[in-house]
C-alpha cells in the first residue's frame, strides 16, 4: 500500500525546445510527463517513497504515454482510471531566456478533472500516512467534490495533509472563489507549500513572516515558501527561518516547485512530531533545496529528479 496518496492532475507537457521564443515562434516541442500532482508522486517515488496517484487519463495515446511513465517510475497506479469519454489534457510550455516556464493549457478540462467522489472508497486510504492535493482539481466539478471527499477520507484514516495551492488563475472565473476555498482547506493541512506570489495573493502580505503567520495562526503546522534562486523560507508556531539555495545552472525550471513539494512530503513522513525542532526543519529544507535545484538541470519536470542517496552524496560534498 502507498504511504502517500496524491490526487489531481496528470497530463502531458509539450515543452518548447528553444528558450526565449514564445509559443507562436516555437517550431519544436519535447514530450514530457506533467501535471503538478503527478510530478509530486513521481518525485516521491524517486526518493524511495511508496506513492500512489488518484487521477483519470484518457484512452488515447497521451494517456497511454502517461500511464507507462507512472508505472516505469514505480508509482502505484491502482487508483488511476482510464476513460474513453475524455481526452488526456495537454499543456504547452514555453521557456523564457532565464528558463522560467509559461503554461498554456490546451483542450481543458481534461480527463484528470473528471474524477468523481463516488469512485473513492474508504479502504483506498487505509494505511496512508500523507495525502497531497492542490487547487487545480478544485477548479471544476466533479473533481472538486472528489478532492473534498478524499480529504475527508484521509483525515479519517489519520493521514497527515499536504497542500500545495499551485494557483492557476486562468482556470478560475472568480479569483475570490479560489481564495475562499484555499482558506477553507489550508487550516486542515499539516504542510502548506507556496511561492512568494501565492503567499501574497492568499494572505495579502508582502512580508514572508507576516503572511506565513496568518496561515500558522489559522492552524497550519508548517508553512514553506519557495524563493527560487534565493532558497526557501519556513515558519511554524514556534519559529521561522530561511535556507539559501544551491547554485545550479538551470536548463528548465518546469516542475521545480513540485520537486520541492515532493521533498518536503518525504520529510513530513520522517518527522516524528509536528512541527519538528528548528534544526531538523533546517536540515530538511536544505535537503529539499538541493533536490529541487537538481530538478532544473534537465528538460522536463521529472528528468532531473534524483534519488535520496544521490542528493545525500551531493550534500556531503558541499
Amino acid at each position: 500500500m502507498p504511504e502517500v496518496l496524491c490526487l489531481g492532475e496528470a497530463l502531458v507537457d509539450l515543452i518548447g525546445t528553444e528558450p526565449g521564443l514564445g509559443l507562436k515562434s516555437s517550431g519544436c516541442f519535447q514530450l514530457a510527463p506533467g501535471g503538478a500532482v503527478c510530478n509530486v508522486a513521481i518525485g516521491l517515488a524517486r526518493l524511495g517513497v511508496k506513492a500512489g496517484l488518484i487521477t483519470k487519463l484518457g484512452a488515447d495515446p497521451f494517456g497511454r504515454f502517461m500511464l507507462g511513465c507512472l508505472k516505469k517510475e514505480k508509482v502505484d497506479t491502482s487508483l488511476v482510471k482510464i476513460t474513453p469519454e475524455h481526452l488526456t489534457a495537454l499543456v504547452f510550455v514555453s521557456l523564457d531566456k532565464n528558463r522560467k516556464p509559461s503554461f498554456f493549457f490546451y483542450g481543458t478540462p481534461g480527463a484528470d478533472r473528471k474524477i468523481e467522489a463516488g469512485e473513492l472508497r474508504r479502504k483506498d486510504f487505509a494505511g496512508v500516512k500523507v495525502f497531497h492535493f492542490g487547487t487545480i482539481s478544485l477548479s471544476l466539478e466533479p473533481s472538486r467534490s472528489a478532492t473534498l471527499r478524499a480529504l475527508e477520507l484521509a483525515k479519517e484514516a489519520g493521514a497527515r495533509i499536504s497542500f500545495d495551492p499551485n494557483f492557476r488563475f486562468h482556470l478560475w472565473k472568480d479569483r475570490q472563489a479560489l481564495k475562499a476555498i484555499s482558506w477553507r482547506l489550508a487550516p486542515r493541512a499539516d504542510l502548506v507549500k507556496l511561492n512568494e506570489d501565492e503567499l501574497l495573493f492568499l494572505t495579502g502580505e508582502k512580508k514572508l513572516a507576516q503572511g506565513a503567520r496568518k496561515l500558522v495562526d489559522a492552524g497550519v503546522k508548517i508553512v514553506v515558501v519557495t524563493l527560487g534562486a534565493k532558497g526557501a523560507f519556513f515558519a511554524t508556531a514556534g519559529y521561522c527561518g530561511s535556507v539559501p539555495a544551491f547554485k545550479f545552472n538551470p536548463v528548465d525550471t518546469t516542475g521545480a516547485g513540485d520537486a520541492f513539494a515532493a521533498g518536503m512530503i518525504a520529510w513530513l513522513l520522517r518527522f516524528k512530531r509536528l512541527p519538528p525542532e528548528k534544526p531538523e526543519m533546517e536540515k530538511a529544507v536544505r535537503f529539499v533545496n538541493a533536490f529541487a535545484g537538481l530538478s532544473t538541470t534537465r528538460v522536463g519536470a521529472i528528468a532531473g529528479l534524483r534519488s535520496w542517496s544521490e542528493v545525500s552524496r551531493l550534500l556531503g560534498k558541499l
